[in-house]
């Protein structure tokens, strides 16, 4: 059974101030009018563990740099920092403290990547919940196939392909994933065993380079670090008392200023050089900043004239009895009297206008992103310079020590022998210094020998799981199928009948028909949302699921509308469905129900709420006005368009 992750805080990190969304176990209702940023909150959440990009949203592109999602696996809790609107760059992972009660400093940078490359999020996620390093259909198996059985956005819930099904090359790992999910992946026993042949190999391999590197430290009498800094300390001693030594033969001696004045003015002049240069790093780091929000805010009017031009050709091809903003009756001839709106079409010569003025914007962003990259690379520069004078400045600084500790005086020979000894310890103080980096070798060998006997052991403990507590895939299929069918029932589907998830394709079927056969949007939407539920709720103890579910605008195609004649358009079924998501506390308690379900993490984002709907379960309420106390949106302090 992998470990579960639950989500505990989505901080947008803005340019003026942060915006923050707070979840608990259980239920999280997130309540609000359209375009106030409920899905925003979903994606960005889906941003965070590793989708390749996000939508442009043009107030978060004015107000937000970062995205930051604390969650927790297991007992373990992280914190994932990931740009805005620059989908290459590397995340930065944080570890939790216990001791400091807070995230530490120090982070990990990974990579948006296949879980084939080590350093990518998706092979650290599946290797803290206890999935790495699975094989299917000849691919990797990423984080990302498993978050799709958590995560059903908008274009899923309604959608008659919910598991890409129709798509050709996208779905071939949709099978596995569900077997994975259910632990009754064939071939997984296989791979676990060949794994563990693999990792033994290597700690064999490890153990050998570790006996080699102790004989060595042996032989140099350098197996810990307290023999290390005793020597080091003797060492120091004898260069002091020789440096003494030299200094009573030249006591009598004239010093020469010539020999340092030279020095000190090259150091001067480089101490000034850096000085110069810290100011241009920091200046150009401005400048990039600037220049950041200025690629947003290109980004933002690029995809607002997309808009207006994909919008028009849409909107233009309805004929509308009511505003799609406010749902006032209209008139076709003179627009909406209470919001104002207008349909016209955009005339050739507006939408010549606005092509124009999009080709003008991209040209510019494409020239302001090389313009970004070529100041980077100066930045970059400017850096290496630094370092190069910085350490020249640490050459020249220490040859002026070495010249000012010399006087001129008639034992020149006894001062050479002196020098001569000063070099031989200064030698024996740079050879422990290499010495040391081989102990520390040592001790990293031995760190990773540890961490790859802890893998060793955890795939051991998932074939012995697998191989005594492996349930059938028939059993699975049948069990799954009836919390399906009782799902639906709760949710008060019309004229219920025969529903079930088919073995051969695991795909949801009702009234004995596959769910894209049932010609209403209403039905698939219900069947869409009870088959994950499903999948997510099905109790058995060695699944794979992340114990987290997602469900965006479940209220879509429901809900009561009289324009319609549609049997699912009736405010007691959506209603229903509310009840059933506020009953999964009781439904997980096996002393109130006979089959407990598992209990998950549900985030579920709609337009509006019922008013049965407890306020402890309503973690996020927008009005789309800024009135009542209530924030207008998740970007709650520009003005709105």
């Amino acid at each position: 059974m992998s470990k579960k992750i639950f989500l505990e805080k989505l901080i947008l990190i803005g340019f003026r101030k942060n915006y923050e969304v707070l979840f608990k176990k259980g239920l999280n209702f997130i309540s609000g009018p359209m375009s106030t940023g409920k899905s925003s909150i979903a994606e960005m959440i889906n941003y965070a563990f590793g989708s390749e990009k996000h939508k442009a949203y043009i107030e978060i592109g004015k107000s937000c740099k970062d995205v930051q999602l604390d969650f927790w696996i297991g007992e373990k809790k992280f914190k994932i920092v990931r740009p805005l609107f620059d989908f290459n760059r590397p995340v930065k992972l944080f570890r939790w403290n216990e001791e400091g009660a807070d995230f530490e400093k120090n982070f990990d940078l990974l990579e948006i990547d296949s879980p084939a490359n080590k350093q990518s999020l998706s092979a650290f996620l599946l290797n803290e919940i206890g999935l790495p390093d699975i094989i299917v259909a000849n691919q990797s198996f990423s984080f990302r196939d498993l978050f799709k059985y958590s995560y059903v956005k908008q274009s899923i819930i309604d959608s008659e392909n919910l598991l890409m099904e129709r798509t050709s090359g996208s779905n071939l790992k949709r099978k596995p994933t569900f077997e994975i999910i259910f632990n009754i992946y064939n071939e997984l026993l296989g791979d676990l065993k060949q794994q563990l042949k693999e990792k033994l190999k290597l700690i064999e391999f490890l153990n050998n380079k570790r006996v080699g590197v102790y004989e060595f430290l042996k032989e140099m009498n350098m197996l810990n670090d307290k023999t290390f800094q005793e020597e080091k300390e003797r060492l120091r001693k004898i260069l002091s008392t020789e440096t003494n030594k030299l200094r009573e033969i030249k006591a009598s001696g004239k010093y020469d200023e010539s020999l340092t004045m030279g020095l000190e003015g090259d150091i001067s002049s480089l101490k000034e050089k850096i000085s110069n240069f810290d100011t241009v790093i920091l200046d150009k780091e401005k400048h990039i900043d600037k220049l950041l929000l200025l690629r947003n805010q290109y980004s933002n009017e690029i995809q607002k004239i997309e808009f207006i031009l994909e919008g028009s050709l849409i909107l233009n091809s309805y004929t509308f009895d009511s505003c799609p903003s406010c749902l006032n009756p209209i008139s076709p001839k003179s627009g909406c009297t209470l919001c104002g709106s207008e349909f016209k079409d955009l005339s050739t010569e507006e939408t010549k206008v606005f092509k124009s003025e999009l080709l003008r914007l991209k040209r510019k962003l494409n020239n302001l992103i090389i313009f970004m990259d070529q100041q980077r690379g100066i930045l970059i520069q400017v850096q290496e310079e630094r370092k190069l004078s910085k350490d020249e400045l640490h050459v020249k600084q220490r040859e002026l020590d070495h010249l000012i500790n010399h006087y001129i005086s008639p034992y020149i020979e006894q001062i050479q022998h002196i020098n001569y000894e000063i070099g031989k310890i200064n030698n024996s103080l740079d050879q422990l210094e290499k010495n040391l980096s081989v102990v520390n070798q040592f001790s990293k060998i031995t760190q990773d020998i540890l961490e790859e006997e802890k893998l060793r052991d955890k795939l051991i403990k998932r074939i012995d799981s697998l191989e005594k507590e492996k349930i059938t895939k028939k059993d699975v299929i049948q069990n799954l199928s009836e919390l399906f069918f009782e799902i639906l029932e709760e949710f008060s589907f019309p004229k219920l009948s025969n529903a079930f998830i088919r073995e051969s394709n695991y795909l949801p079927y009702v009234r004995g028909v596959k769910y894209d056969e049932l010609g209403s949007g209403g039905a698939i939407t219900m069947t869409t949302m009870a088959y994950f539920l499903s999948i997510a709720l099905l109790k058995l103890k060695n699944k794979n699921h992340l114990g987290l579910l997602i469900i965006d605008s479940p209220r879509k195609n429901l809900g009561a509308d009289s324009k319609i004649d549609d049997e699912f358009k009736d405010e007691e079924i959506f209603n229903s469905i509310i009840k059933y998501f506020t009953s999964l506390k009781d439904k997980n308690d096996p002393a109130k129900t006979e089959n407990p379900v598992e209990d998950i993490q549900l985030i579920v984002i709609t337009n509006g709420n019922p008013d049965f709907l407890s306020e402890d379960d309503l973690i996020v309420k927008f009005d789309g006005k800024g009135t009542n106390e209530l924030p207008y949106g998740l970007i709650d302090d520009v003005e709105h368009l």
